[in-house]
């Protein structure tokens, strides 16, 4: 199916739906790249490239695979970019992978420690199947899910691969960036610039990033203080919330590590807000979503390869649909520093940089 269809049912140019199919950076309204990826699914377009390989000859004949995708930290009250970016990319992959996306499913409540262990989470994946009754090949995971729900998950799909940051202790293929190193990696650069009270931004409850910031703690000998635990779950408006606290403490830290980018970009609105307050905390945190690159200061942060992890999941999953593996397989990426501007050594940190 061409590209014309898809423009003429989203209104957009040939050229700019190309961009949107091709490119998971291409700046465009998150409306359009909806649409756009919508009419892709409902046309079950493939790229020219891919078309032809299936229609080729050759030794093995490629297979076309149906897929869905849920998503576990995506709901109103909390948007985190990273997956959104994660979810772009497996678009653009899965059609290089003669891989048509069925549907995509958005469930936040499967990643809620305390609504998987109150809820009847059976009902509830029985009811998301109930609803969503088509022909599909695997299920990829993206972000946090809980044991229950795999659990259940698993009576319905024999094909399934997690992209997370929190391993799923091999209940099914996963690729992983290990959250526990990933803070660990940060905290270790504020430690080099100096920095002992460093306080933690983000969810709490059977986290990786959380766990490898205690981890963090006891490594380097931190100062230890329930006051620099902030628990919350990732949006912009709870990471400037995050900071409003900070800044009422009588000893505020002088660090901050955010499990996720879009708490610190929250976090230095909050300071540039207030400008003229005599106290300018160095900031890191976990993705090196599109945002970070545009925050001021520049955000310092840890990048997840975000591309690679996609990549590598789509392979786990179509072997294993042609039943090339049944063991569980799990393959872990690391996350690389990407040193900006948001923090600075500890003997600095009173020369107020942070403005709009």
């Amino acid at each position: 199916m061409s590209l014309k269809k898809i423009a003429e049912m989203t209104g957009a140019s040939v050229a700019t739906v190309a961009r949107i199919l091709n490119d998971p950076n291409h700046r465009t309204s998150e409306e359009l790249r909806r649409k756009v990826y919508q009419a892709a699914r409902e046309l079950n377009y493939i790229p020219n490239d891919a078309a032809r390989r299936l229609k080729s000859g050759g030794t093995e004949k490629q297979e076309i695979f149906h897929i869905d995708i849920l998503l576990t930290r995506d709901s109103e009250q909390n948007n985190d970019p990273f997956f959104h970016e994660l979810l772009r990319i497996l678009e653009i992959e899965s059609r290089n992978h003669a891989c048509i996306i069925s549907g995509v499913w958005n469930h936040p409540e499967f990643s809620d420690e305390k609504y998987c262990v109150t809820e009847d989470v059976r009902q509830q994946v029985k009811m998301l199947y109930e609803k969503n009754a088509h022909e599909s090949d695997g299920l990829v995971i993206i972000g946090k899910c809980h044991a229950k729900v795999i659990q259940e998950l698993k009576r319905y799909e024999k094909n399934i691969v997690s992209i997370n940051r929190n391993s799923t202790n091999y209940a099914v293929d996963e690729v992983i960036c290990d959250g526990g190193k990933t803070a660990l990696l940060a905290i270790s650069y504020l430690v080099k610039c100096g920095h002992s009270k460093i306080a933690y931004v983000g969810d709490c409850h059977n986290e990786a990033r959380f766990a490898g910031y205690q981890a963090a703690q006891s490594q380097f000998h931190l100062e230890s203080n329930l006051d620099y635990i902030y628990d919350t779950t990732a949006s912009e408006s709870n990471g400037y919330q995050a900071m409003e606290y900070f800044l009422r403490l009588p000893a505020p830290p002088s660090a901050i590590y955010c499990a996720n980018d879009i708490l610190a970009v929250g976090l230095l609105n909050g300071l540039a807000k207030r400008r003229n307050q005599y106290y300018t905390p160095s900031v890191i945190s976990n993705d090196d979503i599109e945002e970070a690159q545009y925050t001021v200061p520049l955000l310092t942060t840890v990048s997840l390869p975000k591309r690679e992890m996609v990549r590598f999941a789509l392979m786990f999953l179509t072997d294993r649909i042609r039943g090339r593996h049944r063991i569980v397989a799990k393959l872990e990426l690391e996350g690389t520093l990407v040193i900006r501007e948001s923090v600075r050594p500890f003997s600095e940190m009173h020369e107020p940089e942070y403005y709009i």
